[in-house]
C-alpha cells in the first residue's frame, strides 16, 4: 500500500490495514493520531505540519531499512546455494552484483 493510500485511510479514521510492514504501520498510526488531534483542535496546523514532516522522515528511513533487510534475504539464499554446490562462478557473480546494489 502506498503512502497516499495510507494517508487517505488515516485521515478518515479507518482501522489499521492488514499486512503492512512495521514502518507502514507506524506511519499509519502516527498519521491517524495526528489527524485526530488536529481535528479535535488539540494541536495547531503549524504543529501538525511540523510533526507530519517528522513522521514522513521516519517513514522513509523505515522504508529504506526494510528494503535493505529484504535484499539481504536474496544474498543469503545465494550464499547458501554457493555453500551447498561449492565453487560456482555464476552464483559468485550474482552475489557480487547483489552486494553492489545493496552497498
Amino acid at each position: 500500500m502506498d503512502i497516499k493510500e495510507l494517508d487517505r485511510k488515516a485521515k478518515i479514521n479507518e482501522p489499521l490495514p492488514r499486512c503492512l510492514a512495521g514502518y507502514e504501520q507506524a506511519y499509519f498510526l502516527a498519521s491517524r493520531s495526528l489527524y485526530k488531534q488536529y481535528d479535535d483542535k488539540i494541536i495547531t496546523l503549524e504543529q501538525a505540519k511540523h510533526e507530519k514532516e517528522k513522521i514522513l522522515e521516519q517513514y522513509h528511513d523505515g522504508k529504506r531499512q526494510h528494503e535493505l533487510f529484504m535484499s539481504l534475504f536474496e544474498i543469503e539464499d545465494k550464499l547458501k546455494k554457493l555453500k551447498a554446490e561449492g565453487f560456482n562462478s555464476v552464483i559468485e557473480w550474482e552475489i557480487l552484483a547483489l552486494l553492489e546494489e545493496v552497498l
